[in-house]
């Protein structure tokens, strides 16, 4: 027998056992959704990613807190590695890892995924950003496969608060476009609701970030930076909140850590020349990785001539994101690269201008009717940019602000759509 005759032999038995494998988990995914008997008033949440990102905490918090609310006594949450804590989300009643499928594909977690999900009565998944393969494909392809899994058991299976960029990952919309009909599609923005729509060629709800109903609430840390506030505003200082996003690093080869730097320097020393009374206050808003928004925003106060240093502070992390929504309700104005942290600006109806790694900021700011609030990456790092793009939406800021709370109602309305 030769070698490629008994290699293509292996390679048929290969795809059999996971033909086979595929059959056996789809009847007892039925099998498990028939026999299963559900905790009364229960959801099961799969968030869009593991714990580090302020973002992600605010949506699985708000989701958490916002179910609860509505007479959702149980609520479990799946874990993407062992290690995973969410301990500082109250309301989570059980956690689920599921380490060995994310890491290893394995076929036995994934017969014990579809009994946890008999057990509750609706299932959803928390897409923010991580549907359509930016991120990374395989991730997004599996949270897919994981959404019709939730489906076949025949539990209520949607997808919530999640947005669509306008390049997505070709393999990611023929997964989502074979998705059974039974799975309800919510996307948080109107652009991301029309390329769904087009793409997939299916009904999907238009709502708003979940994060959108976040509740602010004070706590150690915000009363430390609310204490500095009041400090700077007695000498009528105007603190202007400052976040410089980590993964235009990743993303983007043009920009490096020093370039990034650098930027904001030069712009936050710009700013300054032009409004000596501004205060900055900087905010990292994800601490995940050796190059976080943290080390980001450490390096850039580092860089600054000691009279910045002065008139500038960071917000101490970790800190949870409704802290960080009730801070941002004491300032006039925020520069953000990160959406989430732009959303809680918003809901506090404070005006914000942003340096946009994905479209998924275009849509976000059309629930509000405001256009051209956003610099691309390449612009970043162009000399005098950055001040140029911030102090032109700074001084319309009023303004900003009353169109600001025009529409936040209706944007309110929209976001509890996720939960009906």
């Amino acid at each position: 027998m030769s070698f490629s005759h008994t290699a293509g032999s292996f390679l048929d038995k290969g795809y059999m056992k996971q033909f086979l494998l595929s059959i056996f988990l789809k009847l007892y995914a039925q099998w498990a959704g028939a026999t299963g008997k559900p905790y009364p008033n229960s959801v099961l949440l799969l968030p869009p990613y593991s714990p580090g990102s302020y973002g992600d905490a605010a949506v699985v918090t708000s989701f958490v807190e916002n179910l609860a609310s509505r007479g959702i006594e149980r609520i479990g949450l799946i874990k993407y590695q062992d290690s995973d804590d969410w301990s500082s989300v109250n309301g989570i009643r059980e956690t689920f890892s599921l380490e060995d499928y994310f890491h290893y594909e394995a076929w036995k977690i994934r017969f014990s995924f579809c009994k946890k999900i008999s057990e509750y009565e609706q299932f959803f998944i928390l897409g923010t950003d991580v549907m359509d393969g930016y991120y990374s494909p395989k991730d997004s392809l599996e949270r897919i496969y994981l959404t019709e899994l939730g489906a076949q058991t025949g539990r209520p299976t949607r997808i919530v608060s999640f947005s669509f960029n306008a390049h997505p990952i070709p393999a990611c919309v023929t997964a989502l476009r074979h998705l059974s009909p039974s799975v309800h599609l919510f996307s948080r923005d109107p652009v991301s609701q029309k390329r769904l729509e087009s793409h997939l060629q299916r009904p999907v709800t238009l709502t708003a970030d979940i994060a959108f109903l976040l509740r602010p609430r004070e706590g150690n840390i915000s009363a430390g930076i609310e204490q500095w506030i009041d400090e700077q505003q007695k000498d009528n200082g105007i603190v202007v909140g400052i976040n410089a996003n980590h993964v235009l690093v990743e993303k983007f080869s043009e920009i490096t850590i020093e370039k990034l730097v650098k930027a904001y320097q030069e712009a936050l020393q710009e700013i300054h020349a032009a409004y000596p009374d501004i205060r900055f206050l900087f905010i990292p808003h994800d601490i995940r990785g050796d190059a976080s928004d943290v080390v980001i925003a450490e390096a850039i106060f580092r860089t600054l001539p000691p009279n910045l240093q002065q008139v500038s502070k960071i917000v101490p992390s970790p800190c949870h994101p409704a802290e960080i929504k009730h801070i941002v309700s004491r300032l006039s104005f925020v520069l953000s690269g990160k959406m989430h942290l732009a959303i809680a600006c918003l809901s506090q109806g404070v005006p914000v201008a942003c340096i946009a790694y994905q479209d998924k900021f275009e849509g976000l700011f059309q629930h509000f009717e405001m256009e051209d609030m956003s610099l691309a990456p390449e612009e970043l790092l162009l000399p005098g940019k950055l001040s140029q793009f911030f102090l032109k939406r700074f001084n319309k800021k009023e303004n900003l602000s009353a169109q600001i709370q025009t529409h936040l109602p209706r944007v309110l309305q929209l976001a509890e759509k996720n939960l009906v």
